[in-house]
């Protein structure tokens, strides 16, 4: 059905944004609808100063209005949906927890500002360090490690609004708004906690506060390099983004003499004073080095890292790959991927119907840029390019992308889209009573999708079943674990070994064998191994998470035997207590 759905809802789009692109044209040419308008606006003139005061609560009613339902949208079944847990949330909140217990990552190591992950490709930090003071005061749980998530996503939200309203006006900022209440990229990914996905907002963050620092005063300037060098932080791709954004836009910003020398130079430094311990990462683990630890934080060397081969100048077939990541960087565009924690099908990362406005509002950026005398403006603009244009070079250089390995790309993208019916809005009002009803028949199709098949699907995804089985398991009186490896591939020992972590709250020091106060020691108590592995004994203290292949290994007799969707918690009768 929702094939289907895009293809008509495409064709009206397209026809709506002929229709406007006709009324703009003639606009333009200066007809008479041209004539109408001005003619009204002047009649309306004196009644517009009257009414600013009650127009500006208005405006704020409104905003808190569809804020709300962005809010509400997304905390409905927070935490229950998606079920389960992704191994790299998980990954994220043991840390976090750590860190909050003891401020070491759970390996014991002080303070990184970059975590050591899986061994053979590290993790960004900041999503665990937001986590920590939640985790800090309630606990560590799935809602505890999705909230930062949550109220970063709703933060990028309302930096959206108000970068629009400050570039482009008030309805301009209206539109972008109700377009990221349900878009499908931002609404999954403010669900789930995954690193990565800090990224785009920090950007934003970054953008609206430089944005207000070269209209106003300074210090929002300086305060936007905090979040930019908070993005290095999120997520791997910044290292090679960022900072060429940053270079391009104030070299622009000076030969315009938007900025002083002074001006560059003091944010520079707040850049570099906040950045400089992922840099000194990057050169160790590139030149090869030793971990340094100072008493505020660690900068660590990895000795197993492969991720660098992520990078298109180090693949074998330079040309070859290069086509490869073009390709895919488009496609996630068009219809994102096949992931289902990053896209239902059908919906992409923007409505399908709507990707035809993102033409339409980079020609009418093109259009304000070329004809804007404001200065602060025009940086405005030309950061929105920048923003675009960073976003395909993450793509373009970095190997297979998918939806969230290119989630810097995504903001805008949506940006241009809104910018697209904001061209439209203004060609000819009365065009949007058509495409409202488009946009409230695709969310209310999405979010169906999500609440119902798209839920159980994700449940799966995210070890749900797992994740219960170690929990019965915790209830008995097993005194050794036997775990899968085979939870996400066949011997993906690390991964059974994280959630496990997670699911049972396991206090880092117990971990790192250094505290067991009277507990048999973590290393003695759990092995991740599968069962036919072992000596199967229903008289030893011996419990089992097991993948459903093998339960034929145990007898209904001698073992208590609780399934959850693909795998089991198999517990000896004489140690199996009923939850």
């Amino acid at each position: 059905m929702i094939n289907t759905v895009n293809v008509i809802t495409t064709i009206i789009g397209i026809a709506v944004l002929g229709a406007a692109v006709y009324f703009w044209y003639m606009q333009l040419k200066g007809n008479n609808i041209a004539k109408t308008k001005s003619s009204t606006k002047s009649s309306t003139k004196s009644s517009t100063k009257s009414e600013t005061g009650k127009e500006k609560w208005c405006e704020w009613i409104i905003f808190g209005a569809l804020l709300l339902v962005a809010f509400l949208l997304r905390v409905y079944q927070f935490g229950e949906i998606p079920g389960g847990m992704n191994q790299d949330g998980a990954m994220a909140a043991v840390d976090a927890k750590a860190l909050a217990d003891y401020a070491t990552d759970r390996y014991g190591m002080f303070m990184p500002v970059h975590f050591t992950a899986w061994g053979y490709g590290q993790m960004s930090v900041l999503l665990s360090y937001l986590m920590v003071p939640f985790i800090k005061l309630f606990g560590l749980s799935t809602v505890t490690a999705r909230l930062p998530m949550l109220i970063v996503s709703m933060c990028g939200i309302a930096a959206a609004y108000f970068l629009f309203k400050r570039l482009f006006g008030i309805r301009a900022a209206q539109i972008v708004l109700v377009f990221l209440v349900v878009n499908p990229w931002h609404y999954i990914q403010s669900r789930w906690a995954l690193d990565c996905n800090v990224f785009p907002h920090m950007f934003v963050l970054g953008l609206l506060f430089m944005v207000m620092g070269i209209q106003e005063k300074r210090r929002w300037l300086y305060l936007s390099m905090v979040f930019y060098a908070l993005c290095m932080y999120s997520y791997g791709i910044s290292f090679y983004t960022v900072p060429v954004f940053l270079l391009v836009i104030c070299i622009y910003m000076l030969v315009k003499k938007v900025i002083k020398w002074k001006d560059a130079g003091i944010s520079a430094g707040i850049y570099a004073l906040i950045s400089w311990p992922i840099y000194a990462t990057m050169a160790i683990n590139a030149l090869g080095g030793k971990t340094i630890e100072t008493p505020f934080f660690t900068i660590p060397y990895f000795p197993d890292s492969v991720r660098s081969q992520d990078i298109l100048f180090f693949a074998e077939d330079k040309w070859e790959q290069l086509v490869t990541n073009v390709k895919a960087t488009f496609s996630v565009i068009l219809t994102g991927d096949t992931l289902p924690w990053n896209t239902i099908i059908g919906y992409g990362v923007i409505y399908t119907c709507f990707l035809i406005f993102i033409i339409a509002g980079i020609y009418y950026t093109i259009h304000l840029t070329r004809k804007e005398d404001d200065a602060a403006k025009r940086v405005g603009y030309i950061s929105l390019f920048l923003f675009l244009g960073i976003g395909l070079l993450a793509g373009f250089i970095t190997a297979s992308v998918n939806v969230n390995r290119i989630n810097i790309i995504l903001y805008p993208i949506i940006f241009f889209a809104a910018l697209g019916i904001f061209f439209v809005y203004k060609s000819r009002k009365q065009l949007l009573y058509v495409l409202v009803p488009m946009y409230l028949l695709m969310s209310g199709m999405f979010l169906y999708s999500y609440f119902t098949d798209y839920a159980e699907t994700i449940r799966y995804t995210f070890f749900d079943g797992f994740l219960e089985s170690v929990k019965d398991l915790s209830a008995s009186r097993c005194q050794i674990w036997c775990i899968t490896p085979d939870s996400q591939y066949q011997g993906s020992y690390n991964v059974s070994e994280i959630l496990t972590l997670f699911a049972l709250q396991i206090d880092a020091k117990y971990y790192q064998g250094v505290e067991n106060n009277g507990l048999i020691p973590y290393q003695e108590k759990f092995y991740y191994c599968n069962a036919s592995q072992t000596q199967i004994n229903p008289e030893a203290s011996i419990g089992y998470v097991i993948n459903n292949a093998e339960l034929e290994l145990f007898s209904e007799e001698d073992f208590e035997i609780i399934t959850h969707d693909n795998f089991s918690a198999v517990i000896p009768k004489k140690d199996y207590t009923a939850r």
